[in-house]
């Protein structure tokens, strides 16, 4: 899958998520905006703040970097932690992750 079909399924994924933007800001425990970094710093900084985190408490991290799509979930993946929800608005990247480990 290339970066412009990358983007039309999280245009598409989006389209049911606007309004609930700020519904992620009340739901989330943590959060953590990476805007402006590019790999690896986003993956770092959120492995740090995943590592803080309690079971069952949530991180809302975002990105402006397009490649943090594929690298949260690998991420999320190799850790074994719940990756919810991913959402493209404004030309950035929101995750919503729950700590399960």
């Amino acid at each position: 899958m290339n970066r412009e079909d990358l983007r039309k399924v999280l245009k598409d994924m989006n389209e049911g998520y606007k309004e609930m933007s700020k519904e992620f800001e009340d739901k989330t425990d943590y959060e953590l905006d990476t805007s402006g970094l590019n790999c690896p710093l986003p993956i770092i900084k959120t492995k740090k703040e995943l590592n803080t985190m309690k079971i069952g408490e949530t991180l809302k991290m975002i990105s402006t970097d397009p490649g943090a799509v594929a690298d949260i979930e690998s991420l999320c993946n190799s850790l074994k932690q719940g990756l919810e929800k991913t959402v493209e608005e404004d030309n950035k990247f929101i995750f919503i992750i729950r700590k399960t480990t």
